[in-house]
């Protein structure tokens, strides 16, 4: 290991880790925490593994590099470890608390002796942030505003005890996968290249054939990705996962009530992969661009030849209300696009130019459907809208059983979110094709075929792609988790829309076919 790795751990860095749930008494397992120099406190992640009598262990830093542990050491109370720092080494000496959840030592390096604390859970201060605000203060702080979702800030606290992000226990699909993996109930294999990838998609019933590929530089792997190495990346109705040659595996996971949460997955090959929530995502993930909450966030840019965005030439975000030639800018697009003009394949080489160069060479080593790519930019603008929504009605909620009333303008808020998600579920603003297009990769195919489908055979998964995205105009994310985990007086203001905006806007043949698929494959519709 060189000296530069541990050098890291002498500096301040801006990251906390988060764990879902207690795990079983002893050492083994995940931990999180702060190594405390003088001046700065350091967090860290620590993977601790058990095989017989032998122990391994990592331990993480925020870049994603892993330094081995060595001269692993545990008694049933007690343990030590070391690992190399070039000409001096660093050791590790800790017990574990009565609790069995927390562990207190010593880090010694050239020397120098200073604390550190590790913990199987959140840390106090992430837990604490909010919880003190009473319904009256959520009411002055909430009523200044008006507008749609995405035009109006979301200012409760995260933490706030009617969200829980952050605080209540996690219950998204790698959440639970992190589970599953330390009782042994699921093994992950690494393989070649592509490490835990494949094994990673089997297991989250992800397809492969969702495969999009993003060359331009925004992401936490920024340094390594460029057009001749782009992020893969690939999705499913509540996770998406990114991987870059040389990386590890980033992954988003949408708990159903508290939002998405944010991991990563080292390459090593070990018994029990080091599957870590990083919270240091969020400053990126949390902004106006995402509707305030911890969401998705898809960029199209004008990317230099190393992939770098030229900012001072602007960006779009992109959903499916996107114009296409704004769409897909440092990304490749593989498939018969006919006639639509984009930014995508291609770079800009010379920025006082502002003129693009075709990659003509690159697009086709590197498959990006473009169907994938149109379903993956309409979902993830709509998965942070129903969480938005979801947790909108939620602090609704609890200021009205806080005032013992409900309050006017809070109410005119949420008819104006319900609003602008039902119009974004039916594609009201959606651009029309200009032309018929086709992906070759097998994902249309394969996507449409999940179903759930009516006695007829109709699914609100099966593609136009002549005129518009779907065949039938209502999104398929109606049976998704997150959907189905809104609180009941939301679901029944949005069915009570979407009834009112098909009836207005939709032709009959769409709307009887779209309300007989939903009444029989949408029990509460």
């Amino acid at each position: 290991m060189k000296f530069r790795v541990l050098a890291l751990l002498c500096v301040s860095v801006s990251l906390w880790f988060m764990t879902a749930s207690a795990q079983a008494p002893g050492f083994e397992g995940t931990w999180y925490g702060s190594i405390k120099p003088p001046g700065s406190s350091i967090e860290i992640a620590l993977n601790l593994q058990k095989d017989g009598n032998s122990w391994s262990g990592v331990l993480l830093l925020q870049d994603g590099t892993r330094v081995p542990l060595k001269d692993i050491a545990a008694q049933p109370n007690t343990i030590s470890f070391a690992l190399d720092a070039g000409p001096s080494q660093v050791t590790f000496s800790g017990k574990l608390l009565a609790s069995a959840s927390e562990i207190e030592g010593d880090f010694t390096q050239a020397g120098s002796t200073f604390p550190f604390k590790l913990s199987r859970n959140v840390g106090g201060a992430q837990q604490a942030g909010g919880l003190g605000l009473d319904a009256s203060e959520l009411i002055a702080m909430m009523t200044p505003y008006s507008g749609n979702a995405s035009d109006r800030p979301f200012v409760p606290p995260l933490t706030h005890p009617a969200i829980g992000y952050g605080s209540a226990d996690a219950r998204d699909p790698i959440a639970i996968l992190k589970r599953d993996i330390q009782d042994g109930k699921v093994q992950l294999k690494s393989e070649g290249q592509d490490g835990y990838l494949r094994s990673l998609l089997d297991v989250l019933k992800i397809p492969v054939e969702s495969q999009v590929a993003v060359f331009s530089k925004n992401s936490l792997q920024s340094p390594m990705i460029g057009p001749e190495n782009p992020r893969l990346l690939y999705f499913n109705d509540s996770v998406a996962l990114g991987i870059v040659r040389g990386g590890f595996i980033e992954i988003a996971s949408q708990d159903p009530e508290h939002g998405i949460n944010f991991y990563m997955l080292p390459q090593d090959p070990m018994p029990k992969p080091f599957i870590i929530q990083r919270d240091d995502c969020l400053r990126c993930h949390v902004s106006r661009n995402t509707m305030d909450i911890p969401g998705m966030l898809l960029r199209s840019v004008y990317p230099s030849k190393a992939g770098i965005p030229i900012n001072s030439m602007g960006s779009y975000l992109m959903d499916h209300r996107t114009k296409y030639e704004e769409r897909w800018g440092g990304w490749y697009v593989t498939g018969n696009s006919g006639s639509i003009k984009h930014l995508g394949n291609a770079i800009v080489p010379d920025p006082t130019t502002e003129s693009m160069t075709p990659l003509n060479d690159l697009p086709e080593k590197h498959p990006s459907d473009i169907v994938a790519l149109m379903v993956f930019q309409h979902q993830m603008h709509l998965m942070n809208l129903i969480m938005r929504v979801g947790w909108e009605y939620r602090v609704a909620a609890f200021v009205e059983r806080g005032t013992g009333k409900r309050n006017e303008v809070i109410d005119r808020q949420l008819r104006d979110a319900t609003n602008e998600l039902v119009d974004y579920m039916l594609f009201v603003d959606e651009p029309a094709l200009p032309n018929k297009i086709a992906g070759k990769s097998g994902f249309a195919e394969k996507f449409a075929a999940l179903g759930p489908s009516d006695s007829k055979g109709r699914s609100l998964r099966q593609f136009d792609l002549e005129r518009r995205m779907m065949r039938y105009p209502v999104s398929y994310m109606i049976y998704s988790p997150g959907f189905d985990a809104l609180p009941a007086d939301a679901k029944k203001a949005v069915y009570e829309r979407m009834r009112q905006v098909m009836t207005s806007r939709f032709s009959s043949a769409d709307r009887d076919a779209i309300l007989e698929i939903l009444n029989e494959t949408k029990k509460d519709f």
